[in-house]
């Protein structure tokens, strides 16, 4: 997972342009069938929640949610920590260092919920424009299996204040996007190894699994190194205290939770 991709320039102008780009084949087929195991037995592994889905949210209906399998498994580690994927992401965010946020697990269960749409940097008490996730499938994405939605431009709004992930923010952004000029966009089926990358601030979503088959995907968060921690929101407690490894406001983000992955 060392070998590394250069993109064209075009995808840096996409990616800053749109606040998302897709990489056609950054993991090959092969490589997905060694890695994908070890990610799934792991996110098994971790599994929390183990409510039927009709006593879920409608958070708990989009995904069933592990962090930080790097943490739980060597392969996982190999997977998460490589420095293709990192070297991506630098690129993206116009940086020469890379640190890992968190990476996670989303499986999105045979007729499991929509996913509303929502910001992933109202969550991170992170210095905005500094980071970059990447969201991975491990199967293939058709039509009716869930694939993400992305609202193009939308990075460069900053927050629009709609909340954490649920029905509620899903009709905030649905009335902010009905107001704007801004044009949704998705990449149509996606083959195992394909990837996403969006800015922090991109508003996204997926429609709901409306398959017999599992749909797992495995996200990686990439924060631009000497990023600093800003004074978190209530609703950016949670990663203060989990994610930063007791990093206080003001600091960089440079605990042994987020170690350097590119270069």
């Amino acid at each position: 997972m060392d070998r590394l991709i250069d993109l064209p320039p075009s995808y840096m102008e996409d990616f800053e342009r749109k606040g998302h780009i897709c990489v056609r084949g950054l993991a090959t087929p092969e490589e997905i069938l060694h890695y994908r195991p070890a990610i799934e037995k792991t996110a098994h592994e971790g599994r929390y929640d183990h409510r039927p889905l009709e006593e879920r949210d409608t958070y708990g209906k989009a995904f069933v949610q592990v962090h930080n399998l790097w943490q739980r498994n060597s392969t996982c580690k190999s997977f998460v920590f490589s420095k293709r994927f990192a070297h991506v992401a630098a690129s993206l965010l116009g940086v020469d260092r890379v640190r890992l946020y968190h990476d996670q697990s989303l499986l999105k269960e045979p007729n499991g919920g929509y996913t509303p749409w929502h910001q992933d940097q109202t969550y991170w008490p992170l210095e905005d424009g500094k980071t970059v996730t990447m969201w991975m499938p491990l199967t293939e994405i058709t039509a009716d299996i869930g694939s993400m939605y992305f609202i193009n431009g939308s990075h460069k709004s900053g927050s629009v204040d709609a909340g954490l992930i649920s029905d509620d923010s899903h009709r905030k952004i649905s009335q902010w996007v009905n107001k704007s000029s801004l044009s949704e966009e998705t990449y149509g089926p996606m083959a195992p190894g394909d990837a996403t990358f969006h800015a922090g601030w991109t508003l996204h979503r997926a429609d709901p699994n409306l398959t017999s088959k599992p749909r797992p995907v495995i996200t990686i968060i990439f924060v631009a190194d000497g990023t600093r921690i800003v004074n978190p929101t209530p609703k950016q407690d949670f990663d203060l205290k989990i994610w930063l490894g007791g990093k206080q406001p003001g600091e960089q983000v440079d605990s042994p939770m987020n170690p350097l992955l590119y270069p």
